[in-house]
């Protein structure tokens, strides 16, 4: 019997570089790019002692791992040297938490959105029903480029859920659960602790988030390698943090747009954060600058979300007050950016983002995640979204030439699918 799953890509709304602290909450929307898991007994094989798993990603050239399982510690050999670290960690993780008594020969099929990577030089591929398409690429998975939308977070957490469906029937339901193990495997994959959002997100869908004390997962990891009773009995408890459902309103859409730039993100990061350091006053007083426009912009959308659910449409009120929390946080950004000599919101953007801004219909728009040169995220009225798109794409050179992705949010999480929606690819 095959099971398959898909989990959300990510766009964090509120929160750039505060999401690292668990004193902040921040805003993470979910979207409608996802990454798929398809597991199934492999039945080919004759029986042997021997535990396998094979991870095919038929989307790109060579996109084939298959593992041999020591059974003395559940680490996963890979029997051609090929390196996948996301995977390896996954399966360690997970294998180290359902701890299986029996040999185990299973095939993982991965499928991604179009959304998370470039879509140059692609085949599109429709299954038998007709009911999903995916873009298949020409080169190996490591030379596309890929747009920043969590698919490692996406992937750790569909192959997660993927395995506990097979090991423990019913665990894949227990999101808590399932949230911390795509935690430990995700930190164990990249060598670094990081604020979770993503991870959050891929598992809970659009939320309001405030990370889990590093230190917890610290102790994990060292219990992973050195403790696994321990390790299975600290995944099952329940970690300090937040994840409150908070969709955007029903009368809202979020457009993502794509601009040819590109940042490093972790220099960012690095360059931000020693700042801070350097200057502990400053950068206390522009984190609750920030802060405070980051919990004036929840509350709206909070706010307008219940003046929808009424089905009235959005008010003048909630309307002005979305509209004026996002220009609070884009000079919370920009001075960030003054300060920390980081762009975060770079002269391009301001220019894109206030000119789109004054378009009939627009609630605002900023620099999603850790900002830079590479995508905006812009809410709109939905009746305003085509309007929108249509004047940015009649003077390109008036929008900093930006392409609007063919995304939308999606607020729910990881969610479990029909396995013959992937037959025929």
């Amino acid at each position: 019997m095959s099971r398959a799953f898909s989990a959300p890509g990510k766009a964090l709304l509120a929160g750039g570089y505060l999401v690292l602290d668990p004193s902040y909450d921040a805003y993470v929307v979910a979207l409608s790019s996802r990454m798929h898991a398809i597991i199934q007994l492999n039945q080919s094989e004759s029986s042997t002692n021997i535990s396998m798993v094979k991870i095919s990603s038929p989307q790109f050239r060579e996109g084939e791992w298959e593992y041999r399982i020591e059974p003395s510690c559940y680490k996963p050999i890979e029997t051609n040297s090929r390196i996948n670290p996301f995977i390896e960690a996954t399966l360690l993780t997970i294998l180290s938490y359902v701890q299986p008594a029996e040999s185990f020969n299973l095939n993982i099929t991965i499928y991604s959105d179009p959304g998370y990577h470039s879509q140059n030089n692609t085949t599109k591929r429709t299954c038998e029903n007709h009911k999903k398409s995916f873009l298949f690429h020409n080169q190996r998975i490591n030379d596309v480029p890929k747009t920043g939308l969590g698919s490692s977070a996406g992937l750790v957490s569909v192959l997660s859920a993927a395995l506990l469906s097979h090991f423990e029937p019913g665990s894949e339901k227990s999101t808590d659960l399932l949230h911390n193990l795509v935690q430990v495997a995700h930190c164990l994959a990249q060598k670094k602790i990081g604020s979770g959002f993503d991870v959050a997100a891929a598992i809970y869908g659009s939320i309001i988030y405030r990370r889990f004390e590093p230190s917890v997962i610290n102790k994990v990891l060292n219990d992973l390698e050195t403790n696994p009773a321990l390790f299975k009995d600290k995944v099952k408890q329940s970690w300090q943090f937040k994840h409150e459902k908070c969709a955007l309103p029903a009368s809202v859409r979020l457009i993502m747009g794509d601009i040819a730039g590109g940042s490093e993100t972790p220099k960012m990061v690095t360059k931000i954060l020693e700042w801070k350091k350097n200057n502990p006053a400053k950068g206390a007083e522009v984190y609750v600058k920030l802060n405070s426009a980051n919990t004036r912009f929840m509350k709206a959308v909070m706010s307008a979300n219940k003046q929808s659910l009424s089905e009235s449409p959005l008010g003048q009120t909630e309307m002005e007050e979305l509209q004026n929390s996002i220009l609070d946080m884009r000079q919370g950004l920009r001075e960030l950016s003054i300060e920390a000599d980081v762009p975060v919101e770079p002269l391009e953007q301001t220019k894109l983002l206030d000119n789109v801004s004054s378009i009939d219909g627009c609630l605002g728009g900023l620099v999603p995640g850790a900002g830079g040169y590479d995508a905006v995220a812009v809410l709109a009225l939905a009746q305003s979204v085509d309007k929108i798109k249509s004047i940015t794409e009649e003077t390109p050179n008036q929008y900093n030439n930006v392409h609007w992705v063919d995304l939308h949010e999606e607020r729910e999480g990881l969610r479990e699918e029909d396995p013959m929606d992937y037959q025929g690819l």
